[in-house]
């Protein structure tokens, strides 16, 4: 059995690292998920955790080697001003449907909740694995969608809660 750990990370974190779990798993989860020029575009260094490391859980397997991150933190939509928001939870592809998800995430969502009395994410809509992930953690799909438009496309979300 694989020992993983959750911890938070530090100023002296391996955001390459990071950034190669972003990618990693947005090129195995998302594909088919996302148009393919979405992906296709994408490469490591359009993410930047080093700005959120305050605010992001890592999960690292028995070699050290980080195979997970969730990061959080106060809302980004203006409508959900003075809520908590979850950014983002990837693991990659090798280490997903282990139980590391549900680990990051109660961690992320127990350090959100000391600070705020509601929670909100944005999901694909697309991907419903990630919907019944969210549901069976407490969130409930509303009514509200967001879309962006990024390089290659357009994505479309759908906004699920938590009191």
């Amino acid at each position: 059995m694989t020992v993983i750990t959750i911890q938070s990370a530090n100023a002296k974190t391996n955001f390459d690292a990071i950034r190669k779990v972003y990618w990693q798993t947005w090129m195995t989860t998302y594909r088919g998920l996302v148009p393919s020029a979405v992906l296709n575009q994408l490469t490591p260094a359009v993410w930047h955790p080093e700005k959120r490391w305050r605010n992001t859980q890592l999960a690292l397997n028995e070699t050290g080697e980080i195979i997970g991150v969730c990061s959080y933190g106060p809302a980004r939509l203006p409508l959900f001003a003075d809520w908590g928001e979850l950014y983002s939870i990837y693991i990659l592809l090798a280490y997903q449907h282990q139980g590391v998800g549900q680990r990051l995430m109660a961690q992320a969502l127990s350090t959100l909740r000391q600070k705020y009395q509601h929670l909100y994410l944005e999901v694909l809509v697309t991907n419903i694995d990630a919907q019944h992930f969210y549901t069976r953690l407490g969130f409930y799909r509303t009514t509200m969608t967001h879309s962006s438009h990024v390089s290659g496309g357009k994505l479309k979300t759908i906004i699920f809660a938590s009191n």
